[in-house]
């Protein structure tokens, strides 16, 4: 019997549990496409053997598992105070707690099941499709078919239906406890009228705009407070004020808005001012939780997705400093290539060359390019060498050095003055260093610690050190990088090399598994905060259909109502779409600082190209969320209305 009601009442609340059970879907097939994936060992142990991708995708699951736990509990109540009406019905015709629970608990069960089964063959669809990518993008050899489908996916699939069905039926057990007025009017006792406190109103916008302020300070690295007291403390100072800032400014800052448009007479008598605003205080206090969850959601979603894009595209800019030239040949004492060889490759692959002569020097007391990397000798190159091979990479050449001093290429970028002395071995000579560039002219591999000295000083300092002469030939052309075919080319010489393009393809096997992670964790933030935004605005407006119908009498039109609506739908989307972007923005703003190397990067890259592609990606999906929930709000009113 419980099945049969059960079964009709899905039917009879379709349009209702439309989108959750979409969201269900999403959730069950991502969840299934992991599991998947970490059973197939062979992709898992080609995508990146430095990197433990098992590991990995527990934590993913693990963190879906959470998610879809609290998304269970969370709609669940939002179903009850629905449907309270017809919890009164049941409690008329005789129903006991227990087979109420047990009804509520079947409907779970069902949806559940259903989301489920078609979420084995959707997520094992999305699985293909990503592992096709991935081999595609990747260039593995890996045969595209002939996959199974791991027992083992299928068991943590059963075992996560299991464990659903579980909490639900204590979380029902627990909402069914207390007396059945209490349930009935679940929604009123929580309505309850906040008191405005002017001192927290504004605490909350100070808080963000010092956790902004915080954030912008990374802009004076290295004298900013984060280098000064240490990232870790003033990080967690950082995002405490963020994230008490959006608390106290959704419950307490915002109310005072409203408050503000209502002493607006053009605010307040509009078609759908003298509508919303007079009840828009007591709905922003009552929903300052749920608002302040969207934001931080909001906010973290941002992040990620932002934090995604610039762990891919950056990387690709960075190599351009760590192999500047497409390829380049290791340090050897004499030329590694004849110059029929080098002229032969130039034809064919329509590149040019320089071949730079560097004296490697020994100095008598090794010196730190970095905190903790030492060096016990310099790369010397001379100007005009160096202003080739700057020519060849379309980077800025320098200006005339003068002779006796030199210009040291700082590999780890820095903007700090430079004063060092350099004391040769086997000479009294010391080279002196005013000046430095963070154009290094050769890949980290070959040289970490190159000096640019006038042509005159490299001519005596190689008649004093005859024997520390090496040499580098770099090769360059427009578009070349990504060029595979060079690369397997130049192979057949059988001289040791460097390439971009074998550079940009360690990265991107690299930083697979962490963008696959930031991936998922993203879209279980688009479902969880669309799912919620849509439920909340349907179940908000659906309860007001009453003073729709008042509104109609007083000769409001269709379209009228439907302004209404929307404009009081926004009061919910807007908040959390605004505080949550600006969040997140500044966030990205703090993680470009820790992530990339601010001195030789462009705000471009950090920043502005990051937060296009999240915007691009990002508001897309909440405004058709919001279009969508307004779009069927209307419908249904319209429909009760008759």
């Amino acid at each position: 019997m419980s099945v049969m009601i059960s079964i009709s009442n899905l039917k009879h609340n379709k349009k209702l549990y439309q989108v959750y059970f979409l969201a269900q879907l999403v959730i069950f097939s991502l969840f299934f496409m992991l599991q998947c994936f970490s059973a197939d060992s062979v992709i898992v142990a080609r995508l990146a053997e430095d990197t433990d991708i098992n590991s990995m995708i527990q934590m993913i699951s693990l963190f879906f598992v959470v998610f879809i736990g609290f998304y269970f509990v969370y709609f669940n109540q939002f179903f009850i105070k629905q449907r309270a009406e017809e919890l009164g019905i049941y409690s008329i015709l005789g129903f006991k707690r227990q087979e109420i629970v047990r009804l509520f608990w079947v409907e779970n069960v069902i949806l559940s099941f259903l989301a489920t089964v078609l979420a084995l063959g959707l997520g094992y669809g999305l699985y293909f499709v990503m592992r096709t990518c991935l081999i595609k993008f990747l260039g593995l050899d890996i045969p595209l078919w002939g996959l199974k489908i791991g027992i083992k996916a299928l068991i943590n699939m059963g075992l996560l239906l299991l464990g659903i069905i579980v909490v639900v039926y204590f979380e029902l057990s627990l909402i069914f406890r207390k007396k059945l007025t209490d349930i009935l009017n679940l929604q009123k006792l929580q309505d309850r009228q906040l008191k405005g406190h002017p001192f927290l109103a504004l605490s909350g916008l100070l808080c963000l705009v010092a956790s902004d302020l915080l954030f912008l300070n990374l802009t004076a690295r290295p004298y900013s407070l984060w280098d000064k007291y240490g990232n870790l403390p003033v990080m967690a100072v950082t995002l405490g004020l963020m994230g008490l800032g959006s608390v106290l400014f959704i419950i307490f800052t915002l109310p005072y808005l409203v408050r503000f448009l209502l002493h607006k007479p053009k605010r307040l008598y509009s078609i759908s001012g003298n509508v919303v605003l007079p009840r828009m205080m007591h709905r922003l206090q009552n929903k300052g939780r749920l608002l302040t969850a969207l934001t931080l959601l909001t906010t973290g979603s941002v992040m990620a997705l932002g934090v995604t894009f610039l762990t891919l595209s950056y990387p690709y800019d960075a190599t351009k400093r760590i192999v500047p030239a497409t390829l380049e040949t290791k340090l050897a004492k004499k030329s590694p290539l004849k110059s029929a060889e080098i002229k032969k490759f130039e034809r064919e692959f329509g590149v040019r060359s320089v071949t730079s002569k560097v004296l490697q020097l020994k100095v008598k007391d090794k010196w730190y390019f970095s905190k903790k990397d030492t060096s016990d000798h310099i790369d010397v190159i001379s100007l005009s060498n160096y202003e080739q091979v700057m020519k060849l990479q379309g980077r800025p050449q320098l200006s005339k050095i003068t002779t006796g001093d030199g210009v040291l290429v700082n590999y780890y970028a820095s903007q700090a003055p430079v004063n060092e002395q350099f004391a040769l071995q086997g000479s009294t000579r010391v080279l002196q260093i005013k000046q430095a560039t963070n154009n290094n002219p050769f890949a980290f591999a070959n040289s970490v610690v190159t000096v640019v000295v006038s042509d005159e000083m490299f001519d005596r300092l190689q008649q004093i050190y005859p024997n520390a002469s090496k040499v580098i030939i770099s090769f360059d052309g427009k578009n070349m990088r990504d060029d595979q075919e060079l690369v397997a080319k130049f192979k057949q010489t059988k001289v040791g090399y460097i390439s971009s393009f074998e550079r940009d393809q360690l990265i991107t096997n690299a930083n697979s598994p962490t963008f696959l992670m930031i991936s998922m964790i993203s879209i279980l933030f688009f479902v969880t905060i669309s799912t919620i935004l849509y439920f909340t605005a349907r179940i908000e407006e659906l309860a007001l259909v009453e003073e729709y119908d008042t509104l109609a009498k007083l000769g409001y039109q269709p379209k009228d109502i439907s302004h209404v609506v929307f404009i009081e739908n926004m009061w919910l989307f807007l908040p959390p779409l605004i505080l949550g972007l600006i969040n997140g923005i500044f966030g990205m703003l703090g993680a470009s600082y820790m992530i990339t190397d601010a001195v030789t990067t462009t705000w471009w890259t950090r920043l502005g190209q990051p937060v296009l592609y999240t915007i691009g990606l990002f508001l897309p999906i909440y405004i058709l969320v919001y279009y969508l929930a307004g779009r069927s709000i209307i419908k249904e009113i319209a429909e009760r209305l008759k």
